[in-house]
C-alpha cells in the first residue's frame, strides 16, 4: 500500500506534494481509517514540500485585520507544521517560488514569514531546493549558514538576472545555498544579463552536475546585448570541476575581444555535454576541453547573432566546431543530438564517421532531451536540404557490407526536408531485417516529423500497410508527422507536441541519454 500511495502523488505537481485536500497525500486521509493510518505512518509521503496558499488567505476585504482571518492563518501554518513533522527525519525537497515568494507584494507577510520559519527549522534535512529569486527571499532564509545545510545536494535557482558579486554581498542567503558542503548538483537559470558566476562560493570540486542555462519562465528570446557566461569564464569554472559528469551551458558572446585559451581543461569524468548559444563561444569551449569519457553530446548553436548590432556575424558551418570535437572524442559517443534547421549530407557523414558506437541520433529542435536554447531566428529556406541521401547514410544494404551506426537503436528527426516514401521504407526494412543487422541490432524507435506528407505508408487500408505491419512486429516504435506548424520559430516557450520528459518521448520508450533535470 505504501508504494501505491507513493505513486498517487499527482503528476501535475511534478512529483511534489501539495497542501490541497483534493490530491495525495491529504486526500488519502479522508478515505477510511486504515488508509489514514497508513498515510500518517509513511514519512516519504510528506518529504516533498511546495506549499500553495489557499485563495481565502490571499485576499481579504481592505486592509482590515480580523480575528477570523488571523485564526485561519494560524490554522494553515499549524497544518503546514504537521506536514513537516510527518516526514520525521527523512530528507526534504523544498520548492519556494511563485505564490510563496510573491506574497510579500500582496501584503501577506505574516503567512510568508510563518511558512519560512517552519522550513528554516528543518534546514538540516533539506536535500534539494528549487527557489525563485525574482522576488526577495523571506528573512528566515537569510543567514542560513552552509553548516546548517549538511545534506543539501541539489540546488536550482531561477531569476531574471544574477549579478555577482554585488548581489552576493547584499544577500547572504545566496552564500549558504552555494557553499553547502555536500552540494553535488547546481542549476542556475537566468534570462537577462548576468556575470561573475566563477566568483560564486561554490565547492566546484564536489559537483557532478552543473547547468547554467536560460530561464524561459521570464523570457525565451536572446537579446543581442545580453551577456551571461562566456567560454573563458566557463573554463575558469571547469578547471575546478574535476568530478563533473553532466554539463549543460548556454554561452553568449563576449562584449570585448578574447584571447584563445592556451591550455586545455581536462574533465576526466564528464559523460554528458549540452552546449547551446553563441556559435563562436561554443567553438572556443569545445576546442579547450579534454573529455576522454564523453558518451553523450547535444549541440544547439544559436543562428541569431548574440552580439552588438555593429558587429557582423561570420559565416557559420556546424562542421567546424562539432566535427573537430567528434574527431577527438566521438569514438565512444552513444547519444548525439544536433539542433539545427537543416543538415547537409557532408556534415552528417563527417559526424557519423566519428561515432561508430552511436545508439541514439536526434536531428532538429523536436525531441530534445537537453535544455533548449532561447528562441532563435532561422532562414525559411536553409541552404542545406535534408534529403534522401542523408537517410541513405544510415541504411544498411547487404549483410556483408559495412555501414554507419551499426548499433543505432533510436532515430529522431524533426528537420524539414525532402525525403521520399521509398527511402523511408527501405531504411525501416533494412534496420529490422535480422539477416542484415542481426537480431541484437534491430532498431527500436523511429520518429520522423516535418514530412511533406502525412505518412510514408498511406492510409491503413492502403496496400503498403502490410509493409508497416511487418516493421512493427519486432516491436519498433514508429511516428511520422506532416509539418503542421512553423518549426523555425520553435522555442522553449512553445515546444512541439511530443517534447520529451526526462529521456523519453511521451508514448514511446526511454532513450539512452542521461536526464539533465536535477530533480
Amino acid at each position: 500500500m505504501e508504494l501505491i500511495f507513493m505513486h498517487s502523488i499527482p503528476d501535475a505537481a511534478h512529483g511534489r506534494s501539495t497542501l490541497s485536500i483534493y490530491h495525495a497525500p491529504l486526500v488519502l486521509l479522508r478515505v477510511c481509517k486504515t488508509w489514514r493510518e497508513i498515510a500518517l505512518t509513511t514519512p516519504r509521503l510528506w518529504t516533498s514540500v511546495e506549499p500553495p496558499i489557499p485563495v481565502h488567505l490571499l485576499h481579504s476585504p481592505g486592509n482590515a485585520v480580523c480575528a477570523r482571518r488571523q485564526h485561519r492563518v494560524a490554522s494553515f501554518i499549524e497544518q503546514f507544521d504537521h506536514w513537516l513533522e510527518r516526514s520525521e527525519n527523512h530528507p526534504l525537497a523544498i520548492i519556494a517560488s511563485g505564490t510563496l515568494l510573491r506574497m510579500n507584494q500582496l501584503d501577506q507577510t505574516a503567512i510568508l514569514q510563518g511558512l519560512a520559519s517552519k522550513l528554516a527549522i528543518h534546514s538540516r534535512r533539506w536535500e534539494s531546493i528549487d527557489f525563485d529569486l525574482s522576488h526577495s527571499l523571506p528573512s528566515h532564509f537569510n543567514g542560513i549558514a552552509p553548516e546548517s545545510l549538511p545534506i543539501l545536494r541539489y540546488v536550482r535557482l531561477s531569476a531574471p538576472s544574477l549579478l555577482v558579486p554585488a548581489d552576493l554581498r547584499q544577500n547572504c542567503a545566496f552564500r549558504g545555498f552555494f557553499a553547502a558542503p555536500n552540494l553535488k548538483a547546481l542549476q542556475i537559470r537566468v534570462s537577462h544579463s548576468s556575470s561573475g558566476f566563477s566568483t560564486l562560493p561554490v565547492g566546484w570540486t564536489n559537483l557532478t552536475h552543473l547547468s547554467l542555462d536560460d530561464n524561459d519562465k521570464y523570457r525565451s528570446d536572446l537579446l543581442p546585448r545580453d551577456e551571461r557566461v562566456t567560454a573563458p569564464e566557463m573554463l575558469l569554472i571547469l578547471k575546478q570541476c574535476q568530478m563533473l559528469r553532466i554539463l549543460s551551458v548556454l554561452l553568449t558572446s563576449a562584449r570585448h575581444p578574447q584571447t584563445e585559451s592556451e591550455t586545455g581543461v581536462t574533465l576526466s569524468n564528464l559523460e554528458a555535454l549540452n552546449v547551446s548559444g553563441c556559435r563562436t563561444q561554443i567553438h572556443c569551449l569545445l576546442q579547450s576541453i579534454v573529455t576522454p569519457r564523453i558518451r553523450e553530446i547535444h549541440f544547439q548553436p544559436s543562428l541569431k547573432p548574440s552580439r552588438p548590432d555593429n558587429v557582423q556575424p561570420q559565416p557559420f558551418s556546424p562542421e567546424f566546431p562539432l566535427t573537430s570535437f567528434l574527431q577527438r572524442y566521438g569514438n565512444q559517443t552513444e547519444v548525439l543530438s544536433v539542433n539545427l534547421p537543416s543538415v547537409s549530407r557532408k556534415d552528417l557523414q563527417s559526424w557519423l564517421e566519428c561515432t561508430p558506437a552511436l545508439k541514439q541520433l536526434t536531428l532538429g529542435p523536436e525531441f530534445q532531451i537537453a535544455p533548449l536554447p532561447p528562441r532563435i531566428s532561422i532562414p525559411t529556406d536553409p541552404e542545406n536540404v535534408f534529403d534522401d541521401s542523408c537517410i541513405e547514410l544510415i541504411t544498411p544494404r547487404r549483410p556483408d557490407e559495412l555501414y554507419f551506426c551499426p548499433n543505432l537503436k533510436i532515430f529522431r528527426c524533426s528537420i524539414k526536408g525532402r525525403i521520399s516514401r521509398d527511402t523511408i521504407l527501405v531504411f525501416l526494412e533494412a534496420r529490422t531485417d535480422p539477416l542484415i543487422v542481426s537480431n541484437g541490432r534491430i532498431i527500436e524507435e523511429v520518429l520522423i516529423h516535418q514530412l511533406p506528407y502525412d505518412s510514408p505508408l498511406g492510409e491503413s487500408t492502403d496496400v503498403e500497410d502490410e509493409r508497416l505491419k511487418s516493421i512493427r512486429e519486432p516491436g519498433v516504435r514508429l511516428s511520422f508527422r506532416k509539418s503542421t506548424y512553423d518549426q523555425f520559430n520553435l522555442g522553449p516557450g512553445n515546444a512541439a507536441i511530443g517534447t520529451p520528459s526526462g529521456t523519453c518521448v511521451p508514448g514511446f520508450g526511454p532513450g539512452y541519454g542521461v536526464d539533465f533535470k536535477l530533480f
